[in-house]
């Protein structure tokens, strides 16, 4: 297994203790998904942490059943997500690294089409707003999260219109590690 650098097992740490705010959890969870090692230890963690939480549990609480059903009506008081959302993690340059399958659905592109590729290059056109691109690479430049609304383009050349997030991801340095953007297709589409 690769040996993770202290910031990364930091923020794995973080993450299994749930000191992460919201948008650093989704973040965190997007890089989870295709940074294996990165997993790997977030998984170990989590097994670690849930057997100090029933040591402490098992001594305050009674039957296994009552602590089982406490833990499924909790679940299934969660809400759902409407539409899966495309997710892409670039590296640091911007170049594709992973998108999942909701992304390659939306845009028609499968991940070893955009690997190693500038997202813009391959999804905006005429109806793209210069000034949108503008403000989200000035951002990008600045390590700041941005969102905006873009005109993107299916790979057969339709167009639809994205509800875009992108928050970098930075060491303890602030220098940026990846860059993950959240894309929800908009109602509207295509255009």
């Amino acid at each position: 297994m690769l040996t993770l650098s202290p910031t990364l097992q930091d923020r794995a740490t973080l993450y299994v203790s749930g000191a992460m705010d919201f948008e650093e959890r989704e973040a965190f969870e997007v890089i989870l998904g295709f940074h294996a090692a990165l997993r790997a230890l977030v998984t170990e963690l989590e097994g670690v942490a849930a057997k100090v939480v029933m040591s402490q549990v098992s001594r305050h609480v009674g039957p296994r059943e009552t602590l089982r059903d406490r833990i499924l009506n909790s679940v299934r008081t969660l809400p759902s997500r409407p539409e899966p959302e495309g997710w892409v993690v670039t590296d640091r340059g911007g170049l594709i690294e992973w998108v999942n399958p909701a992304f390659t659905a939306m845009c028609g592109f499968a991940l070893q089409e955009l690997k190693g590729r500038k997202p813009g290059h391959l999804l905006q056109g005429p109806a793209t707003d210069p000034a949108a691109v503008e403000r989200i690479r000035t951002s990008v430049r600045m390590r700041q999260s941005c969102r905006e609304t873009l005109t993107n383009y299916h790979k057969l050349g339709t167009s639809y219109r994205a509800d875009i997030r992108i928050a970098p991801i930075l060491d303890d340095d602030e220098q940026p590690l990846w860059f993950v953007a959240r894309e929800r297709k908009l109602p509207s589409s295509p255009v």
